[in-house]
């Protein structure tokens, strides 16, 4: 449901192309990931690390009036997590790297601050899995590696194909371009297909530089960024 949402969305985009003032910004990030993970007995409280990553790609800006536009973006988007175990017994240390196309398309307000705007959007976003890896160590020792089986076979597969959720984010853009933001991605899916669910909790900074594709929209902004 939620992934035919988003191409509904990307069909509007598209549609609003030709009414609208449109801009397109580079963009590459750093974020932070942590997965989650419960089960009917267990929370699995306390045994998760959050792991730094980072995502490149662009973002286009469609602008429905001055101070509303639908921003789709296209991202390469590094996630992953960890956790670490430790008993009388024995001490295990699992992680895995994850590497996602992800499709965020977010409506966003923005308020007029004299040389720039700053900004505050909410959405959801679709990833589609293209990169894997994970490495498990017992007792300090690396015990099996490699990549992740993926699919939706519970008694075979390790992760599913697709990640889904809802992204929220605000920050600051300058007339003359310049983009950065601050993001929180919430996973709804969930990514395990065996018996513990588990979902990806992403937060993370944006930087870029929006380009106007129209020669009206860079006269405009170019001529109120140098008024005094």
């Amino acid at each position: 449901m939620l992934k035919r949402t988003i191409l509904l969305l990307t069909a509007i985009c598209f549609v609003g192309v030709a009414h609208a003032q449109v801009r397109i910004a580079p963009m590459m990030g750093f974020n932070f990931n942590r997965q989650i993970q419960s089960s009917n007995n267990n929370k699995f409280q306390g045994i998760f690390n959050t792991k730094l990553n980072f995502s490149v790609g662009a973002m286009g800006d469609i602008l429905l009036t001055d101070f509303l536009s639908i921003q789709p973006e296209i991202l390469y988007s590094f996630k992953g997590g960890a956790y670490e175990l430790e008993s009388a017994s024995v001490s295990e240390k699992f992680t895995n790297n994850l590497g996602y196309i992800q499709m965020p398309v977010c409506i966003t307000g923005k308020l007029d601050v004299k040389r720039g705007f700053l900004f505050a959007g909410a959405g959801i976003y679709a990833g589609r899995l293209v990169y894997s890896n994970y490495v498990l160590e017992q007792n300090y020792k690396n015990v099996d590696a490699g990549e992740l089986r993926v699919g939706k076979d519970y008694l075979r597969d390790q992760i599913t194909p697709w990640d889904y959720g809802f992204k929220f984010k605000a920050g600051l853009e300058l007339n003359k371009g310049f983009y950065m933001g601050a993001f929180y991605d919430v996973g709804s899916k969930d990514i395990n297909p065996q018996y513990a669910v588990t979902r990806n909790k992403t937060i993370g900074v944006q930087f870029g530089w929006s380009i106007s594709l129209t020669e009206e929209d860079r006269y405009e902004r170019f001529e109120n960024f140098y008024e005094f």
